[in-house]
């Protein structure tokens, strides 16, 4: 399961965006049923980041958006970029931020 995270950070904060998604790489590459975590910068657009996230299995990115990682990075989305789309799934269209805040939820019940 994958899921592509595009966000263009609020102009003063490219910085902070960028620090806090390389803080927050082991911690997810540590998840159980995590198989590769990126970050890609556009060389064009400096100010905008891809973060891809490949999973076993559905429940293992379920499991980690409830965990505190998975706060963490969507806090750190909602803070720090300014637009902001997702993708879960290889030929899925592109949604809101909301769509993981819901799974986020619906998980910790």
């Amino acid at each position: 399961m994958k899921l592509t995270i595009e966000m263009k950070a609020r102009p003063e904060k490219t910085r902070e965006l960028y620090q806090t998604l390389q803080a927050l790489l082991p911690a997810i590459r540590n998840e159980k049923g995590c198989r590769d975590c990126r970050v890609c910068r556009d060389v064009e657009d400096e100010e905008t980041f891809l973060l891809t996230l490949d999973w076993d299995a559905r429940t293992g990115l379920e499991a980690f958006l409830a965990s505190d990682s998975g706060g963490a990075l969507l806090g750190a989305v909602d803070m720090l970029s300014g637009q902001s789309r997702v993708r879960v799934g290889d030929n899925e269209p592109w949604g809101e931020v909301r769509s993981l805040k819901r799974m986020r939820k619906k998980k910790q019940k």
